[in-house]
């Protein structure tokens, strides 16, 4: 398995895929993300990446650059954003759907980590931590339509609202838990032009004299008032946490990011790396559906 989604990635990258490479540059674009992505395949640092002798075979005929010309040209904004199209590419190729979720999943570092971009957020009700959070938006295929990574103390709600200008919601229903129930996510997800649902998080309780948008009034007669109480909606806003397990199950997944991956935009990149990674093993499934 891992050999075959290997060979997917050097296609994609040297075939599949034509980068543009500066002409002051001898070596192209898509050797710099061969060795990235070969580091995080293998939850490996980029010194082990960039051994050959860590390389498969038939890859090995590949010349590459310095150690020194990899890590810079790794940081430049060409590299950003061949790792953005190659992420929409690969969606393009994925289904979709009108029904959504959205959740944030904790990435956390060591209490006695040094990153000043590390921050204390809140895990569960009574644990608190440090690190970042993956922000996503999932359809009900298991696709992350969406995502972006902040600092563990950031509020779900407001990111959504910066979150849901990525995606296509039109006539679409966004699933959320209770972390998104305020009047400004309803507006932001109405103006996208898709529709809110989110329980609140004291039910049964008086509205106040607030303006409600009126997506979440219509939201809190359908857990509330309505027969099923929620359960319909807590069961298609299950896909989101069965993508984020699928995500960091696999052996390629996104597991504790390792101790040389710390700074807000290394751990970006490798976040949007390992997405990657998974919508890649996503696409190499596609052709066993259809035929079955």
């Amino acid at each position: 398995m891992d050999g075959e989604l290997l060979r997917a990635l050097y296609h994609e990258l040297f075939h599949r895929r034509k980068f543009k490479t500066a002409s002051r540059c001898n070596y192209q674009d898509a050797i710099i993300l061969w060795i990235y992505f070969l580091g995080v395949f293998s939850d490996r640092s980029m010194r082990w990446a960039y051994d050959k002798r860590h390389w498969p075979l038939w890859a090995r005929r590949l010349r590459c650059p310095s150690y020194s010309q990899l890590m810079r040209r790794l940081k430049t904004p060409a590299i950003q954003a061949h790792i953005h199209d190659l992420h929409r590419d690969l969606l393009s190729r994925l289904p979709t759907s009108t029904d959504k979720a959205v959740d944030g999943k904790p990435i956390v570092v060591s209490d006695y980590s040094k990153d000043p971009d590390a921050k204390v957020g809140r895990l569960s009700e009574k644990r608190f931590g440090r690190g970042y959070k993956l922000h996503a938006i999932a359809n009900k295929h298991g696709i992350i339509e969406a995502f972006c990574v902040t600092g563990l103390n950031a509020g779900e709600s407001t990111i959504a609202r910066d979150l849901v200008k990525q995606v296509d919601l039109r006539n679409a229903v966004l699933r959320a838990d209770a972390n998104y129930d305020s009047s400004p996510t309803y507006a932001a997800v109405a103006a996208a032009g898709g529709r809110l649902v989110a329980p609140r998080r004291k039910p049964n309780r008086g509205l106040g004299h607030r303006k409600h948008h009126p997506h979440r009034l219509r939201a809190i007669a359908e857990f509330e008032c309505a027969a099923d109480r929620g359960i319909t909606h807590k069961r298609h806003r299950l896909r989101i946490e069965q993508s984020f397990g699928h995500l960091t199950n696999l052996p390629f997944g996104l597991a504790p990011i390792p101790n040389w991956v710390r700074r807000q935009e290394r751990v970006e990149r490798w976040v949007a790396a390992k997405i990657i990674l998974y919508h890649l093993h996503l696409t190499q499934k596609q052709p066993a559906a259809n035929a079955a």
